[in-house]
């Protein structure tokens, strides 16, 4: 169920469309607006900006590869760096390894899951975030 965005009310109703958008009005503080598409960019992107930024790429050589803006980058960045320690800042933690080297680090083993993100960017760079899932109990 949708809610007004400025008193939160339940009590909303369609009020016509704004370009193809369907319009909505509170009743109880007559606010009119649209349900928009969620914006922003996907969290494994954020994540790989954060990694990149932690391996010594500058915030606008970051912008260039991903393609948005810097002071994008900056925003993510000061925003995660509240959230996560300076371990995670440390470029120690990051290193350019083999596929077989990856293997290794990993420690595969036949019953281990991961996740597996693909995105190509607009640069045409092609990451792969892996993330290794606990074990099922």
């Amino acid at each position: 169920m949708q809610k007004c965005y400025k008193c939160g009310s339940k009590q909303i109703v369609k009020n016509g469309k704004v370009f193809g958008w369907q319009r909505y009005k509170c009743k109880e503080c007559g606010y009119q607006f649209t349900k928009n598409a969620p914006a922003g960019k996907p969290l494994h992107i954020k994540l790989l900006t954060h990694t990149m930024y932690s391996a010594g790429f500058s915030m606008r050589q970051i912008a260039n590869i991903i393609g948005i803006t810097a002071q994008s980058i900056s925003r993510w960045i000061k925003r995660w760096h509240n959230t996560y320690t300076e371990e995670m800042m440390s470029s120690e933690n990051f290193m350019k390894v083999s596929s077989d080297e990856l293997l290794e680090i990993m420690n595969i083993c036949p019953d281990d899951q991961y996740i597996v993100l693909r995105d190509v960017l607009s640069s045409g760079a092609e990451v792969y975030i892996t993330v290794k899932l606990p074990p099922q109990k």
